[in-house]
């Protein structure tokens, strides 16, 4: 076992009177470019092993409200000017099940009136969530939208003065880039550490579920769940959802966050009331970029638009929405932002000639 074995780890807080409840899953077949990870519960009663939403008052759905995600620009800032800025904005919650069993925490405020972001991992099957904001106020939460699968849900708190943070776009990201996490880490309200970009757009696989996150090497805790990834400009580049340590303690800095731009995708859907869906291309490609670029195709499902379109086993892939494909992660990063329906414009290579379609994305 020793280093062999892996555990990646939900970052919730959870506590029961007198002690503390570690909420985490074993990972198996450990592989630095793709982890296929399931869930292993330990020291949690059944009932607090389910992902359903909490037992909340229903917030309103169909508000109009969206996350914007700004252009990466301004001033480069320092970690304690990054901190000061990101801070108003970083709150705290706790959620509290029907057999009395707590747990704690992050979330980031996405507007004045009270529209708070975390993790669905935070809040799920709980019948009571506070959010305790900036200023210590304690604030009851209704529930807007809740997504097990993409582990994501909305908050909704009564208020009119609360401070937005800064949505950036997490594709204009880069490998080795400073950035910083900031929570509840261990219900020590937040904890700022420091680190960077360690891998993007990293294929995890929990519960069967594939999610393309971003990698840091930022220090992640117990408790930092549902708080900001911030990068140099004090932007939310991520929502921190889950690190890895080792059975002997060795690993570190192992953290994991799901970008901007998936999050921008799924809260809009649960802020409009509408059903999350994650949508595919309908085709494989070999992970092999082509000497001058380009992927080529390997598969093609039969009931996806890919292959109504025409497309087939040995087309190449140059270009998708006007922007070169040379690696997966192109692929993926594009996918984020999109769901089923959606339409996207690859430029194609067939026996020496070039072409365009427009493909829709097909459910996962």
């Amino acid at each position: 076992m020793g280093l062999l074995t892996l555990i990646v780890v939900i970052c919730l807080s959870v506590a029961l009177l007198e002690g503390y409840f570690l909420r985490q899953a074993a990972v198996r077949g450990w592989d630095q470019d793709r982890a296929p990870f399931f869930r292993e519960d330990h020291n949690l009663p059944d009932s607090e092993l389910d992902d359903t939403p909490p037992a909340i008052p229903q917030a309103e759905t169909g508000t109009g409200v969206v996350v914007e995600l700004h252009p990466v620009q301004g001033e480069v800032l320092d970690y304690p000017q990054i901190y000061d800025r990101a801070l108003p904005s970083a709150v705290s919650i706790d959620a509290v099940t029907s057999q009395g069993y707590g747990s704690s925490g992050s979330g980031v405020v996405l507007t004045r009136d009270g529209y708070i972001i975390t993790n669905a991992h935070v809040v799920a099957g709980a019948v009571a969530v506070n959010v305790i904001v900036h200023d210590n106020r304690i604030l009851p939460a209704s529930l807007v939208g809740f997504d097990a699968v993409e582990d994501l849900a909305v908050l909704k708190v009564e208020a009119e003065d609360l401070t937005p943070a800064s949505f950036g776009d997490s594709s204009a990201l880069s490998i080795g880039e400073p950035v910083a996490a900031l929570g509840d880490s261990l219900g020590y309200r937040a904890t700022f550490t420091d680190g960077i970009v360690s891998a993007l757009d990293r294929e995890v696989e929990v519960d069967g579920v594939t999610m393309a996150l971003i990698q840091t090497s930022a220090a992640i805790n117990f408790g930092n769940s549902g708080g900001p990834l911030l990068n140099r400009y004090g932007q939310v580049m991520g929502i921190n959802t889950i690190k890895i340590v080792t059975e002997d303690g060795s690993a570190e800095g192992l953290g994991f966050a799901i970008p901007s731009q998936r999050v921008k995708y799924v809260a809009d859907r649960l802020i409009a009331g509408e059903e999350v869906k994650a949508g595919v291309f309908g085709f494989s490609v070999n992970t092999h970029a082509l000497v001058g670029g380009g992927l080529e195709l390997v598969k093609v499902e039969e009931e996806s638009d890919a292959w109504a379109k025409g497309l087939r086993k040995g087309d190449i892939i140059i270009a998708a929405n006007g922007q070169p494909v040379t690696s997966t992660q192109d692929l993926i990063r594009l996918k984020m932002s999109l769901g089923p329906g959606d339409i996207v414009t690859l430029l194609c290579m067939r026996d020496g000639e070039s072409f365009l379609v427009d493909v829709a994305l097909i459910e996962r």
